[in-house]
């Protein structure tokens, strides 16, 4: 500001849009709240009084304000301006001051001077002179938003004000040509117009909420569709037309909603019902009287209406007059309404009487009539018409595809599977894939026993939303679950650059009839199974991995790294499981299945990089990654790592479980062919005392595992005869948990078995024998 005004008032204002509150999505919700409101009122023709404004000025200021703005008339800008401080420092929350000084900076100060006028209007948002001026303000500075948000907030205050509702669709049906995405905001505009509009503007009401039914109906927003419907129906009742009354009675028909139509047939379409309702809300169509001279469309929304309610015995009649009566070249299109009804309450013998005509007509003698035609022989149980009916479709439009499924499932039932076969594999478009057919076909294939043509059938299956693999070196580019799909299939690609292979392109094929994510996931499962039950374990782990670059099958990514590690383990792919039982194990660390997984893995890997991470796992979990590297430290050759190892914990935790570990770390060093017999005479003590000890560490209950233990320890050692002692002390062993959990826990066979190995070694064959039918034979 200059400084003359600096010295009546120190005000700085810095306004750098109007307004300065948040976007497009601040008008949306606007719009919607607007949209869910009802402006009526009992005579909603009369405007609601414009108020004026109500000053918050006193006497003396006013006196100095109507002074100010003489002077500001007379072009004594200064000393107006500062008679407007003064009244501002007397009463900062009157708005006049703001509007003069908004008026002064007019043509002088554009920035101060809409700084005022936005002041002007906060003090008094209810001004709708001042809410027009600042909407045209914005409008000046191309400012649409802006100017969408004033009239929203004017008709906030005035919702009757019908030139800002006009003012604002405007500007909403140009923003919907500059930028894409705004109709959603033009219907809730035009919704709140047709709230507000007087019954005299009766045909623009009518012709608003059958333009935002419309276009509603095609988002199948069916609820706010019947919304918009009522309002007519609330505002001018005796105004409605036809066309409203059959839209309102399809769209309640569509959701279900069928006691107001019980009410739209009653109140404009002159019926007379009687009815009663069960105890769970349901109708019961007793009787009913229809007016005469019903027109068509209404007695077709009706005869839906009671089809919907399953009343056959009431509207078999009204089918058989219309039939009879009707033009079927004239209103074929009602009765294809009335035979979609029927069929989805599969009243497949009353839809055929509507269906005949129509597939003998001129008119409507298509393929869609046809398709239809086709599933109400079926539904009827003639099936060779049923047949005869799809191969009609088949010829008229050869590119149907919708008739694949039903024929080719009809064919099946009736034995024919090669004919079903070559229905299936008919190409009938180059770019359209029925998932419903390709399903259908798959288990055609499996009855069959057409195993090469299954695996490619569920190869076409995946590739619409995975990438088909094809070589083993591209298995590890698709197991990464941040990478996008796009970057798998780049990573493949440069696979198959590097190998001179032609390029992965993404499936272009548009996807019919497709089947819930979980309901295909569901399906992906019996395929992997499938393939495990058939021993095919280089497939196996290839849909396993496809299905990793899958986009469909994002949220089971944890479920496919375990079947990941699974197919790894069959397929003898110790890399990649390498890689699964770190992911999981990183995941799930207190997982004991993983962990053993894991140990299974390590066994037949090649490289250390095992070793590697669990000694990066080892300061976060000590204890367990020490057994695993003892565990792994045995089979390996490393023994002394292990008993280094199990001796510092047995000698920390005195656990039975290192001392059976130590004695079994021990005893596999005690037949290394590198120790001399001082030593292995040692270690055989040392065995002996740690299982020994391992035995009276541990509870009365588990007597039984001690007995069997010993006895392979001994048998291991080759002392026989200790052996057998302790085999059959665990046969006599009895306590309340082997008698509770006798599959479980008892290890009678276990122990059986080895003593008939010992027996048949000796010669003694008679003795093995006994045994093994005292213990094992079943």
């Amino acid at each position: 500001m200059d400084n003359n005004e600096a010295d009546g008032m120190p005000i700085h204002i810095e306004v750098a849009d109007i307004p300065s509150t948040s976007g497009i999505r601040e008008i949306e919700q606007s719009l919607e709240a607007e949209s869910l409101e009802d402006h009526g009122s009992e005579n909603p023709d009369k405007e609601r009084p414009t108020r004026g404004p109500i000053s918050k000025l006193d006497a003396t200021l006013k006196g100095l304000m109507g002074e100010a703005n003489l002077r500001y008339a007379r072009g004594d800008i200064e000393t107006a301006k500062r008679m407007c401080f003064e009244v501002i420092r007397q009463c900062p929350e009157a708005t006049e001051p703001y509007f003069t000084l908004s008026q002064i900076y007019e043509n002088v100060n554009r920035k101060k001077y809409k700084g005022y006028l936005l002041l002007a209007a906060h003090l008094e948002p209810s001004n709708t002179g001042l809410v027009n001026r600042l909407a045209e303000v914005s409008l000046q500075d191309n400012n649409i938003e802006g100017a969408i948000r004033w009239y929203s907030r004017g008709i906030k205050y005035y919702p009757r004000n019908i030139e800002f509702h006009l003012k604002r669709l405007e500007l909403l049906k140009q923003r919907d040509v500059e930028l894409a995405g705004y109709s959603r905001m033009v219907l809730m505009a035009k919704t709140t117009l047709a709230n507000n509009l007087a019954p005299s503007d009766h045909e623009l009401m009518l012709s608003l909420v059958m333009e935002i039914a419309k276009e509603r109906f095609k988002q199948k927003e069916y609820f706010r569709a019947i919304e918009v419907l009522k309002i007519p129906m609330r505002k001018i009742p005796n105004k409605v037309t036809k066309d409203v009354i059959n839209m309102l009675l399809e769209l309640l028909l569509i959701c279900e909603r069928y006691l107001e139509c019980l009410d739209i047939f009653t109140q404009y379409c002159g019926f007379e019902f009687d009815i009663s309702i069960t105890d769970d809300n349901k109708i019961v169509m007793n009787a009913y009287k229809i007016p005469d001279n019903l027109e068509i469309d209404l007695k077709t929304h009706f005869i839906i209406f009671l089809v919907k309610l399953t009343t056959e015995n009431l509207y078999s009649p009204l089918i058989d007059k219309m039939v009879i009566e009707g033009d079927v070249e004239l209103f074929g299109d009602l009765y294809l309404d009335i035979a979609d009804a029927l069929l989805a309450k599969k009243h497949y013998t009353e839809a055929l009487k509507l269906l005949i005509p129509l597939v003998k007509s001129k008119r409507f003698s298509q393929a869609a009539v046809w398709l239809k035609y086709g599933e109400c022989l079926a539904g009827c149980k003639l099936d060779d018409m049923a047949i005869e009916a799809y191969y009609t479709v088949m010829t008229m439009a050869p590119t149907h595809i919708e008739v694949l499924y039903p024929l080719g499932k009809l064919l099946i039932e009736q034995g024919k599977k090669e004919e079903a076969m070559l229905v299936l594999n008919k190409d009938l478009t180059g770019n359209v894939l029925d998932v419903a057919v390709l399903l259908e076909k798959l288990k055609l294939l499996e009855q069959i026993e057409d195993w090469e043509g299954y695996w490619k059938s569920v190869d076409l299956l995946l590739s619409r939303h995975c990438i088909v693999l094809k070589n083993y070196e591209e298995l590890n580019d698709v197991i990464s679950h941040s990478r996008k799909f796009q970057e798998k299939v780049n990573a493949v690609n440069r696979v198959r650059a590097f190998r001179g292979d032609p390029p992965c392109v993404p499936s272009s094929l548009v996807s019919t009839r497709e089947p819930p994510v979980e309901a295909e996931f569901e399906l992906f499962r019996k395929i992997l199974q499938k393939a495990m039950d058939q021993k095919r374990y280089p497939l196996l782990q290839k849909y396993v991995f496809m299905g990793l670059s899958s986009k469909k099958f994002t949220n089971y990514y944890d479920e496919l790294m375990l079947l990941g590690l699974y197919s790894c383990i069959y397929n003898n792919d110790s890399y990649h499981a390498n890689i699964f039982v770190k992911y999981i194990l990183l995941k799930y660390p207190d997982n004991n299945l993983i962990w053993t997984l894991l140990n299974h893995v390590i066994v037949k890997i090649v490289d250390s990089r095992h070793v590697r991470f669990l000694d990066r796992r080892l300061h976060h979990e000590r204890q367990k990654h020490l057994l695993m590297l003892a565990n792994n430290q045995i089979p390996s050759g490393n023994s002394m790592v292990a008993i280094n190892i199990y001796t510092k914990e047995f000698k920390k935790t005195n656990s039975p479980l290192y001392a059976l570990l130590l004695g079994i770390a021990c005893m596999q060093h005690y037949f290394y062919t590198g120790v001399d017999k001082t030593k292995r005479k040692l270690l055989a003590e040392l065995v002996t005392y740690l299982f020994h000890h391992y035995g009276k560490l541990r509870s009365k209950q588990a007597e039984q595992e001690v007995y069997f233990n010993l006895g392979r320890l001994y048998q291991q050692m080759g002392v026989s005869y200790l052996a057998e002692y302790y085999y059959k002390k665990v046969f006599e062993v009895r306590n309340e948990m082997l008698e509770k959990y006798p599959d479980t826990l008892c290890l009678n066979r276990e122990a059986a078995y080895n003593l008939h190995l010992l027996y048949r070694n000796s010669g003694n064959v008679t003795a093995a024998r006994k045994v093994l039918f005292e213990h094992i034979v079943v």
